[in-house]
C-alpha cells in the first residue's frame, strides 16, 4: 500500500514540479523521509520519497551523479529537491543522472515545507488503510454467507474473487479439498508447507519470480484442519491478509461443526455407558440406544480398558479412531482407566486402540478386553476388562490381555461362585476401600499391585510409581486394618480372588 506519485503531483497546494523520470510517475510512495546526509542509502529501505535541500551534496559533478545513482539503486520511489536554500535551482547533473536511471526527480519550491509533503503522504496512507478496512468489512459478510450456504468451497471462491488471486485449501495430507479457479494446484516447489507445521499456529509468506504465496493454517486451538494457500502475481495488501485470516477462521468453523456435534454425542454416550456399566439401564433400553447411535449389536459387546496413561486424552483419541472406522464412541473413565464399549466382533479394533493410545508410553501400554456379552450385562463385562487390564499391568510389559485367556475365569464367571466371592470381597476389601475414601489413600491399589507381583516389592513399587519403603508402609497399614498375615499363601490367594471379583 502506497501513495502514487501522480496523486501527489495533483495536490496543487504543494506545487511540485517533475524534472526527471516522467515515465515512472506510477510509482507508489510508502514513506516520505527528509534526510540531509551525504550518503543516506544505509538509512533507506526502498519505496521512500527522499526529501533534501542538498545541504550535504558533494561538490563535484561526478560525485553528485553517483549520489543520484545510489538513491535509484536503493529503490527509492522518488527524490524531492527543495530549492531556495542551499541551492537556487536543482543542479543539472542531478537531473541528468535521474533521467538516466529513470528516477523521478521533483522540485519542491521554497514556500512548500517538507512537513507539508510528508503530511500529505501520511494522511493519504491513513486514508488507504481506512479504505482497506471498509473494503474488508464489506467483503467479510459475503464470505460468511458463503460459508453458511456453500461450505469451504464457497469461502475459497469468494476469497479468490475478492482478492483477484488463486486460492487452495489443503488437508493434512496435502490433498486439495477446495480451490478457485477450479483445478488450481499448489505452487511449485511446494516448500512452504514446512513453514506452517501442524503443531504450531503459523502463517507464512514467500515471494519468488512467479509472485507471492501466503499460507495460513486452518485451526481451532490445538486441532489443525489443513492449510489455506493464496497465490498472487502482485504484492499482498493488508486487506489480502485480513481476508485470508477471516477465510481460514470460517473454514475452521465449518470443519469443526461435525466434530462439535460428535463431541456432544460422545458426552451423552459416555453418560449412558456409565449407567450401563453400573447395571442401572434396562437391557431393552441399552439395545435401543446403542442401535439408534449406529452401534452394531449383532455380535454382542465387549469392554476394553486402557491402562497406564491419561484416560481422558486416550478417550478423545479413541473417539477419532472409531470415527474413522465408522463407529460411535461410548467411553468413560473408570478407576484411572479409559473404558470403551466395542462391538463383539471388533477384536482388531480393540488391538488398534490398545496399541495406539497416545498418552501412554509404549512400555506401559496395557489393556484388558472382556468376553462378548449382551448389552444389558455391562457390569460383568466391565469386571472382566478391568481384571484383564490388571493382569496385563502385572506382567510389566505392553500387552493386550483378553479375559478369556486368563486362568480362573470360569471360577469368577460362575454365578454361584461369584456371589460367594463378592461376599468375601465386601468383608475383606470393604474396610480398605472405606479407609481410601476417607483418607485419600491407595491401599486397595497397593494391595493389588503387591499380590499381582507375587509379593515382589520392587516390581509392585515401580508399577505404583512409589518407593519400596512407601509400599512397605502401606502394606503394614493393610495388615493392621485387615488383621491378616500377608506372608501366608492362603491369605494372599483369598485376597487376590476378592480383588479379581
Amino acid at each position: 500500500m502506497g501513495v502514487p506519485l501522480a496523486w501527489l503531483l495533483r495536490r496543487q497546494e504543494l506545487r511540485l514540479k517533475v524534472l526527471a523520470g516522467h515515465d515512472n510517475l506510477d510509482r507508489e510512495v510508502e514513506w516520505a523521509h527528509s534526510i540531509e546526509l551525504a550518503d543516506p542509502v544505509p538509512w533507506l529501505g526502498g519505496g521512500e520519497l527522499v526529501l533534501t535541500t542538498g545541504l550535504r551534496l558533494p561538490d563535484s559533478a561526478e560525485a553528485r551523479g553517483h549520489y543520484t545513482r545510489q538513491l535509484a539503486k536503493a529503490g527509492v520511489a522518488a527524490v524531492g529537491f527543495g530549492v531556495g536554500l542551499s541551492h537556487a535551482r536543482v543542479p543539472d547533473v542531478l537531473v541528468e543522472a535521474a533521467d538516466e536511471t529513470g528516477l523521478p526527480l521533483l522540485e519542491v519550491p521554497l514556500p512548500t515545507p517538507f512537513a507539508a509533503v510528508t503530511k500529505a503522504v501520511m494522511e493519504r496512507l491513513a486514508e488507504q488503510q481506512y479504505e482497506g478496512v471498509v473494503q474488508a468489512s464489506r467483503i467479510q459478510p459475503r464470505m460468511t454467507r458463503a460459508a453458511l450456504h456453500g461450505g469451504a468451497q464457497a469461502v475459497v471462491r469468494e476469497l479468490a474473487v475478492s482478492t483477484t488471486t488463486s486460492v487452495l485449501f489443503l488437508d493434512h495430507d496435502g490433498t486439495a479439498r477446495a480451490s478457485h479457479p477450479p483445478g488450481a494446484s499448489a505452487p511449485e516447489p511446494w516448500g512452504l508447507a514446512g513453514a506452517c507445521p501442524a503443531d504450531q499456529a503459523a502463517a507464512a509468506v514467500s515471494t519468488g519470480p512467479d509472485g507471492v504465496v501466503a499460507v495460513q493454517q486452518v485451526r481451532v486451538g490445538p486441532r489443525v484442519h489443513g492449510r489455506l494457500v493464496l497465490t498472487a502475481r502482485r504484492p499482498l495488501t493488508t486487506v489480502d491478509h485480513l481476508l485470508l485470516g477471516h477465510a481460514a477462521s470460517l473454514i475452521a468453523l465449518e470443519a469443526e461443526k461435525p466434530l462439535r456435534l460428535r463431541d456432544e454425542q460422545s458426552r451423552v454416550n459416555g453418560m449412558f455407558l456409565r449407567m450401563l456399566l453400573d447395571g442401572t439401564v434396562p437391557a431393552t433400553a441399552c439395545a435401543d440406544h446403542l442401535t439408534e447411535s449406529g452401534f452394531p449389536l449383532r455380535d454382542g459387546v465387549r469392554v476394553l480398558a486402557l491402562r497406564g496413561g491419561d484416560p481422558r486424552r486416550d478417550l478423545k483419541w479413541a473417539g477419532e479412531e472409531l470415527a474413522r472406522r465408522g463407529l460411535p464412541l461410548f467411553g468413560a473413565v473408570h478407576e484411572g482407566c479409559a473404558v470403551v464399549l466395542l462391538p463383539g466382533a471388533h477384536t482388531e479394533t480393540a488391538r488398534a486402540l490398545a496399541d495406539g493410545a497416545p498418552s501412554r508410553p509404549r512400555s506401559r501400554a496395557c489393556a484388558g478386553l472382556s468376553d462378548v456379552h449382551d448389552p444389558g450385562d455391562g457390569p460383568a463385562a466391565l469386571r472382566e476388562a478391568m481384571n484383564a487390564a490388571s493382569a496385563a499391568w502385572a506382567r510389566g510389559r505392553p500387552d493386550l490381555v483378553a479375559f478369556e485367556s486368563l486362568a480362573g475365569r470360569t471360577l469368577i464367571a460362575d454365578p454361584g461362585t461369584r456371589a460367594a466371592l463378592q461376599a468375601l470381597a465386601e468383608a475383606r476389601l470393604g474396610p480398605l476401600a472405606a479407609h481410601d475414601a476417607r483418607r485419600g489413600t491407595e491401599l486397595v491399589a497397593s494391595l493389588r499391585a503387591f499380590l499381582e507381583h507375587n509379593g515382589q516389592w520392587e516390581g509392585a513399587a515401580a508399577v505404583l510409581g512409589v518407593h519400596r519403603h512407601t509400599l512397605r508402609g502401606r502394606l503394614e497399614r493393610i495388615r493392621s486394618i485387615l488383621g491378616v498375615d500377608l506372608d501366608a499363601a492362603h491369605v494372599r490367594a483369598e485376597l487376590l480372588l476378592a480383588l479379581s471379583v
